[in-house]
C-alpha cells in the first residue's frame, strides 16, 4: 500500500513538472490519482503560478538595494589624449606648432561617512617649436588629492544612507508581501481541495440514494404485476428514479468544475483524474478568541509592513528635514609634481613631494526661496501621518477580522453537531418507513418523500464539514498563521 501510495505522488509531481509525460498521462486517465492534503500543499508551494510570481516580485525588489549601494561605488576614470596645435597665435613668443600628449587616471570615492575623495593622477608631454621655452619638450607629471565634506545638507552622508535604509524597509515589505501572497495561494489551493472531496462526497450520496430510487421502482413494477400497488404508485417511483439520475448527473459537473479548479490552483497541466483521500471530517480545532487575535498582531504581515512603513517614512522626514539646510562643503586639496625633460625625472619629483600645493576651503550654496525642499519636507511629514493612520486602520481590521472569523467558526462547530444528529435522525426515520413499505403499511409518495429528506440532511451535513474546514482555514488566514499552523514556516 505504501509503495503504491509513493508511485501515486510521483505520478503527479512528475505530470506537474514534465511535458513529456502526457503520453503517460492518457494511459493513467482511466485510473484516478490518489491526492491528499499534505500533496496538495507540497505541488502548491513548488509549482503555483501565484507563489512564484510572489517569489519573483520579492527577488526584483531587492536587486534594488545594489542599485541604491551604487552611490559608494569606486568610479575608475581614465583619459588618452594627443593634440596637435598649428593655430595663428598674436604672440611671436608661443611659436607655431605645438604638440601635446595627456595620459591621465584617477579614482573617485564617496565615503558612508558622505565624504568625496578624488584621486588624480596626471601626466602631460609638451613639445613647441618656441624658441623662447627653456624646458622642450617636458613632462609635467601630477598627483592630486581632494577631500569634500558636507556639513550642513547631507551631514556626515545621512541622505546618502537613508536612501539605502529606505530601500532595505522596502525590501523586507517585499518579502512580506510575497509571504502574504505565498500564503493566500496556498489557502485557495486547501479550499479547493476541500470542494473536491465536497464535490466527491456528494457524488456518492447522490448516486447512493439513485440506486435506491432504482430498487424502489423495481419493488413497485412486481408488485404491480400481483397488484400490491396502484399505477400511479409505479409512476411516482419512476418520476423519482429520473429526478435521482439527473441529480447525479449534475454532482457528476460539479465534480468536475471542483477538480478543474483544484488542478488550476496546483497548475496541474494533465488530464488525469484526481482522487481526493482526505476525509471532511477532521479532528476538531481548539481556538480561543484572546489567543487568536494575539496571534494575529504577532503574526500578521500587513501589519508589519504598516510599522516598517512607518519606519521608512521616519527616515524619509529626516532627510527632507535635513535638505531644508544650505549645502556647506568643506575642502580640502593637497598637489605635488615634477617637471623634467625625462618622465622618469619627472616621477621622481612628484614623490620627492618637493613641490607641494595646498587648499582648504568652504563652499557654500542655499536657494532663497528654498521652496521644493519645505514642499518636500511638507509631504514627507503629511506622509508619515498617513502612514500612522493606515497602521491604526490595519489594527481595527485585525481585531475585527478575527472576531469575524472566531465567531464564524463556533457558529460552524454547533451547526456541525447539529446537522449530524439531523442526518442521524433521517437515517432512522426512512430505514423505519422502509419496513413499513416492506408490510405494505406506507406508500411510495411518503417513502420517496422521506429519502428526500435523508438525501437533503446528508448533503447539508457534508456541507457542514466543509464550512467548519473553511472557517478553520480563514481563522488562520485571519492570524496570518496557516504556513506556521501546516510546519512550511
Amino acid at each position: 500500500m505504501l509503495v503504491k501510495r509513493i508511485l501515486s505522488i510521483l505520478i503527479i509531481i512528475n505530470m506537474v513538472v514534465s511535458p513529456a509525460a502526457a503520453a503517460f498521462a492518457q494511459e493513467e486517465e482511466a485510473r484516478p490519482l490518489p491526492i491528499s492534503i499534505k500533496d496538495v500543499r507540497l505541488i502548491a508551494i513548488s509549482n503555483n503560478l501565484d507563489i512564484k510570481l510572489a517569489q519573483l516580485d520579492s527577488k526584483i525588489k531587492g536587486t534594488e538595494l545594489s542599485y541604491k549601494e551604487a552611490v559608494f561605488d569606486t568610479i575608475l576614470n581614465g583619459e588618452i589624449g594627443y593634440t596637435n596645435d598649428q593655430r595663428k597665435s598674436a604672440s611671436a613668443l608661443s611659436g607655431t606648432k605645438s604638440l601635446t600628449n595627456e595620459y591621465n587616471a584617477g579614482i573617485d570615492k564617496k565615503l558612508r561617512s558622505g565624504t568625496d575623495v578624488e584621486i588624480d593622477f596626471t601626466n602631460k608631454r609638451e613639445w613647441t617649436d618656441s624658441q623662447y621655452v627653456s624646458t622642450n619638450p617636458y613632462h609635467d607629471a601630477q598627483i592630486e588629492v581632494s577631500l569634500t565634506q558636507p556639513v550642513a545638507k547631507n551631514f556626515f552622508g545621512l541622505i546618502d544612507r537613508g536612501n539605502i535604509e529606505i530601500v532595505k524597509w522596502e525590501i523586507k515589505n517585499a518579502e512580506l508581501d510575497s509571504y502574504i501572497k505565498i500564503e493566500d495561494a496556498m489557502v485557495l489551493a486547501e479550499k479547493a481541495y476541500w470542494e473536491l472531496v465536497l464535490a466527491q462526497e456528494e457524488f456518492k450520496i447522490k448516486k447512493e440514494m439513485l440506486k435506491k430510487a432504482i430498487r424502489l421502482f423495481n419493488q413497485h413494477r412486481r408488485k404491480l404485476k400481483i397488484g400490491l400497488v396502484e399505477t400511479g404508485d409505479v409512476l411516482a417511483s419512476e418520476a423519482n428514479m429520473y429526478v435521482r439520475g439527473s441529480g447525479l448527473l449534475m454532482a457528476s459537473n460539479e465534480l468536475k468544475t471542483a477538480e478543474e479548479l483544484l488542478k488550476l490552483r496546483l497548475n496541474m497541466k494533465n488530464e488525469a483524474r484526481l482522487s481526493p483521500l482526505d476525509s471532511l471530517k477532521g479532528p476538531a480545532f481548539d481556538a480561543d478568541f484572546l489567543e487568536s487575535l494575539i496571534a494575529a498582531f504577532e503574526n500578521r504581515r500587513d501589519y508589519k509592513t504598516k510599522k516598517n512603513v512607518i519606519e521608512a517614512r521616519n527616515i524619509k522626514l529626516k532627510m527632507k528635514s535635513n535638505s531644508r539646510f544650505p549645502e556647506i562643503d568643506l575642502k580640502a586639496t593637497f598637489a605635488t609634481n615634477g617637471i623634467d625633460t625625462r618622465y622618469g625625472r619627472a616621477i621622481e619629483g612628484v614623490y620627492e613631494d618637493s613641490n607641494p600645493k595646498y587648499y582648504v576651503g568652504i563652499e557654500f550654496t542655499y536657494p532663497l526661496e528654498n521652496s521644493a525642499a519645505n514642499s518636500e519636507f511638507e509631504k514627507a511629514t503629511l506622509e508619515k501621518t498617513k502612514a500612522i493612520v493606515n497602521l491604526q486602520k490595519t489594527e481595527r481590521e485585525i481585531i475585527s477580522d478575527v472576531d469575524e472569523g472566531f465567531r464564524k467558526l463556533s457558529v460552524d462547530k454547533v451547526n456541525l453537531s447539529k446537522m449530524e444528529r439531523v442526518e442521524n435522525l433521517q437515517k432512522g426515520k426512512l430505514s423505519q418507513e422502509e419496513k413499513r413499505f416492506r408490510y405494505g403499511r406506507s406508500n411510495s409518495d411518503t417513502l420517496i418523500r422521506y429519502q428526500e429528506d435523508l438525501l437533503n440532511a446528508s448533503l447539508m451535513t457534508k456541507r457542514s464539514y466543509l464550512d467548519y474546514r473553511i472557517s478553520i482555514l480563514d481563522l488562520l488566514a485571519a492570524e496570518d498563521s496557516f504556513l506556521k499552523h501546516i510546519g512550511l514556516e
